[in-house]
């Protein structure tokens, strides 16, 4: 069943870091356990659809993919925002794909229109159904949340309020102010490893001391970098300086999908990783380059940042790839937990609650 291989696979995470592990195997290889996470994690969390800066203004829009779910994210003619299946009531037809703006969603196979907000428009040709009813029509919309710029679905309406439980998260990023930012350029990626896997190794700056050994060791080095307890929903991961030239940065997660990074130095800068198309052994990354208004709309800085984000990444695809191989593995045995690695730990511990 795969309550009970979830359950298995997640029975021994320590109820104290220094007895804390790595998540074993069938956390990564078993698809039963994938099939649990996604109602069980990912279909019951907030996940984060778009930043309210690319919706900015009446008429825009943005089509993702949430594990199965093909949705498209809007901003209505009085500035509401929504998500809501972009799945034709008709045939089921995907009714937009990609992003920009429109002043309605239009099928392209037999030209239903929906408005923003989902209420079907026109039916053309249905005049002689018994059974069409417009008003039940339309396009179904799914619970939404807002937090620091982002806006989260929440796939099974059952997740708490997603503000409260972010009090302490909000105040250690209030100089941040995340909300203020916008998405100067995005980089898309595959990404051919299990999405875990990718929380957790953005969830570390202990590997600063192996890939990332010539570029972010030599300024923010890992074995210098503590963790911040901010709730059971999020977690911060502090990264001082090597000295006073250089800024310190902080990364951040709200579980169990919202990847954040952010320096802290005189140019506000940050990362969204969104993982999107998630599988049970790949997904497509897209990182968001948010930056202040004023400097993204400088195309050399933005190439410049670009081309910076990009190069450390580069350093940390064959970390993951190799650790995918490596947590397939039939002698693979997880080994302890370093207190550099206490976000994972309580990442781990939130899939524990989950589950």
């Amino acid at each position: 069943m795969p309550d009970s291989a979830a359950k298995a696979a997640y029975a021994d995470v320590a109820d104290r870091l220094e007895r804390a592990t790595a998540l074993p195997r069938t956390a990564f290889a078993d698809p039963a356990v994938f099939a649990a996470e996604v109602e069980q994690v990912l279909k019951a969390g907030w996940l984060p659809v778009a930043r309210e800066s690319a919706l900015a203004q009446p008429g825009d829009y943005r089509a993702v993919d949430l594990l199965d779910t093909p949705l498209v994210a809007t901003r209505d003619a009085d500035g509401q925002l929504h998500v809501l299946s972009r799945v034709c009531r008709h045939r089921g037809m995907p009714v937009v794909e990609g992003e920009g703006n429109a002043k309605a969603l239009t099928c392209p196979y037999h030209l239903w229109r929906y408005g923003l907000d989902g209420r079907l428009a026109a039916a053309p040709g249905m005049e002689q159904s018994t059974l069409f009813d417009r008003e039940q029509c339309r396009l179904p919309a799914v619970r939404t949340d807002r937090w620091g710029g982002w806006l989260f679905a929440n796939l099974d309406g059952t997740a708490a309020p997603l503000a409260p439980q972010l009090t302490a998260l909000e105040a250690r990023l209030a100089d941040v102010d995340p909300a203020s930012l916008v998405t100067a350029d995005i980089i898309d990626l595959d990404s051919p490893w299990n999405w875990k896997l990718m929380v957790e190794n953005f969830l570390e700056s202990y590997h600063h001391i192996g890939p990332h050994a010539a570029s972010l060791q030599q300024t923010n080095p890992g074995l210098g970098t503590w963790v911040r307890d901010t709730g059971a929903l999020s977690t911060v991961l502090e990264n001082p300086p090597v000295d006073g030239d250089h800024p310190p940065f902080v990364v951040a997660a709200i579980f169990p999908l919202t990847l954040m990074f952010f320096t802290e130095g005189p140019a506000r800068l940050g990362v969204w990783y969104e993982l999107d198309r998630i599988t049970h052994q790949a997904f497509r990354l897209r990182i968001h380059l948010l930056a202040d208004p004023q400097i993204a709309a400088v195309p050399e800085f933005v190439a410049e940042y670009r081309a910076q984000v990009l190069a450390v990444h580069n350093e940390d695809i064959p970390a993951c790839e190799g650790v995918q191989q490596g947590v397939l593995s039939p002698l693979y045995t997880p080994g302890p937990l370093s207190h550099l690695e206490a976000a994972l730990w309580r990442f781990h511990r939130y899939l524990q609650a989950r589950m």
